[in-house]
């Protein structure tokens, strides 16, 4: 394999900001053969392995939560099939695991 192909692959590659809906961020490499549900499941394990997500309830990460990217004032939700580079992420983007599930704080009303 030449230079030029290992120089012209590593453009190819580009680094973005994954936040959890508690608000735990790391940093992610993606290609341009990462899709949201590849990220999302990388991500997802990535901060259960830390105690910064909760595990889920037999649900695979892609169906507990959706992907969404900060585009000034707003989230575009991401298709789970849809390429990331494709859509236009840039270095540094910030995409925000967005639960699926509703959100329930443990209290009953009465």
């Amino acid at each position: 394999m030449s230079h030029q192909n290992d120089a012209q692959r590593l453009t190819q590659c580009i680094g973005v900001i994954v936040r959890t809906p508690a608000g735990a961020t790391s940093a992610f490499a993606i290609d341009e053969q990462d899709t949201a549900d590849r990220l999302i499941e990388r991500a997802a394990d990535w901060f259960v392995t830390r105690d910064l997500l909760e595990p889920g309830r037999a649900l695979a990460a892609d169906e507990r939560f959706r992907l969404g990217l900060v585009r000034g004032t707003t989230i575009v939700d991401l298709e789970p099939d849809a390429e990331l580079l494709a859509e236009g992420l840039v270095e540094g983007d910030v995409l925000h695991l967005l639960n699926r599930e509703p959100q329930v704080d443990g209290h009953c009303l009465r």
